[in-house]
């Protein structure tokens, strides 16, 4: 083909779908190529997961301070922060694609037949091809940013200071956390979700956590409630409920769900199937419809988890090279960043019974840990979802300070089958909130350490 260049493979997008496809096929010794028209590391990096989580941690630290201290935030300097860490972790992800020889081209990509990828006037001959294009935002009609008073995730990361009053529009996992950290940070918050609860995909004692946090935080919750329009005037927004209530803003964040970025990709060029929301269809091999094309991320459907993106972009790549991996995991953790963290890792209660589990229930509060109760953080819980025969760990819920990092012991446990002696016998850190997992495991054996068990017979 006139003016192509040839490649063992080409990958479109370069978030956590992309990228890490093409290390795992450099690094096989394949001629790779990656097409991003944005920048390096995709939703997450730049406007979703680390820019939020830098807020996040900022709120977080100036709350634990203000409680020996008085201590005033300063909202332009957050966001600044936040700005910095984006700049440097993108910086790092330029740095491994050329320390690899990953050739990345800014351009947006189009599929053609034969396997090729057009990208900004080039046209790349490919062997194979990774698609990770991602999702973007989607908005209720009436409810569509203009970056100025109606933000989604990617303007609202772009303000030079934070609104004094926020809407809040979506009860998910982003809204909860964005209402948690803007209220931290000194704004006035009000959030609508029209579901009856909120993080309604979620464990409902996480759902009632993200309540009680945003409530203690002053947080104005609306469930079972719509946003039907809003009437901009000047510099305030206001917003009309579908109960007749008006809300006046200074601004207004969307965010109520993501729809695939895979129309006008040219997916029907190389016969690549999608469902009927969009999502690229794949195997557990990341592999698609169309051979030698493979998929990887948000865009092969949920959960919209960059973790989750990871993983797949692995196998994808890994198998993009001649390797043999496949995408099979019974656990995906799913975190809520607020404070505490909320974690779920495999079933809930009602999960596993429709799977046809004979199973139970055991939690504990968080009062008889030591670090909870270092970090105020009695009022925390710990759920262990099991199967009464086996005694199998079949799911995990946890609200708690830093819960993010025992979802990895979580899932591994839940991933291998572990049974509650197992992980009853696990010898944790003393004093660490991890060791709130082993004290629930052996509470629901009827033998906790730090936790009274009345004898039978009394």
């Amino acid at each position: 083909m006139p003016g192509s260049r040839r490649y063992d493979l080409v990958v479109v997008g370069g978030g956590p779908g992309g990228y890490p496809a093409a290390i795992h096929a450099a690094r096989a010794g394949l001629r790779v190529a990656l097409v991003e028209e944005r920048a390096l590391g995709g939703e997450c990096t730049n406007y979703g997961c680390i820019p939020s989580k830098a807020l996040h941690r900022l709120a977080e630290a100036a709350s634990v301070a203000s409680r020996i201290a008085r201590v005033e935030v300063d909202a332009r300097k957050a966001l600044e922060e936040a700005r910095r860490v984006v700049a440097r972790l993108r910086s790092g992800l330029e740095s491994l694609m050329e320390g690899y020889g990953v050739e990345v081209l800014r351009a947006r990509a189009r599929l053609r037949s034969g396997r090729a990828v057009e990208a900004g006037g080039s046209v790349l001959e490919a062997e194979r091809i990774v698609l990770a294009p991602g999702t973007v935002p989607a908005y209720p009609p009436g409810l569509e940013p203009d970056g100025r008073l109606v933000h989604d995730n990617r303007s609202i990361v772009s303000l030079e200071d934070l609104p004094s009053r926020l809407l809040v529009v979506g009860g998910g996992p982003a809204g909860v956390e964005y209402a948690e950290t803007m209220a931290r940070l000194g704004a006035e918050v009000t959030l609508v979700e029209m579901m009856p609860r909120l993080l309604p995909s979620m464990d409902r004692d996480l759902s009632l956590a993200a309540r009680r946090v945003l409530r203690e935080l002053g947080v104005r919750v609306y469930t079972s409630t719509r946003v039907a329009g809003l009437e901009r005037h000047g510099d305030t927004v206001v917003a009309v409920l579908d109960k007749g209530e008006r809300l006046e803003v200074d601004a207004v964040l969307v965010v109520t769900g993501r729809r695939p970025a895979t129309r006008g990709l040219g997916l029907e060029e190389l016969g690549v199937e999608v469902d009927e929301k969009g999502y690229i269809r794949v195997d557990e091999r990341m592999a698609t419809s169309a051979p030698g094309v493979y998929a990887a991320g948000d865009a092969t459907g949920p959960p919209l988890l960059a973790h989750k993106a990871m993983a797949q972009s692995i196998v994808a790549g890994v198998n993009a090279a001649g390797g043999n991996a496949a995408y099979k995991p019974r656990a995906v953790p799913l975190v809520v960043y607020t404070e505490p963290e909320l974690l779920q890792v495999g079933y809930t209660l009602e999960e596993a019974r429709r799977a046809g589990y004979d199973a139970a229930e055991a939690r504990i509060r968080l009062g008889g840990v030591a670090s909870a109760v270092i970090e105020g953080a009695e009022a925390g819980l710990v759920k262990l979802v099991y199967d009464r025969r086996s005694l199998k760990l079949l799911g995990v819920v946890i609200a708690a300070p830093r819960a993010s990092e025992i979802a990895g012991e979580a899932a591994l446990a839940v991933e291998r089958g572990l049974t509650l002696e197992e992980v009853a016998g696990l010898i944790h850190p003393h004093p660490s909130l991890v060791e709130a997992l082993g004290e629930a495991a052996a509470a629901a054996l009827g033998r906790p350490t730090h936790y009274l068990v009345k004898r039978r017979g009394r």
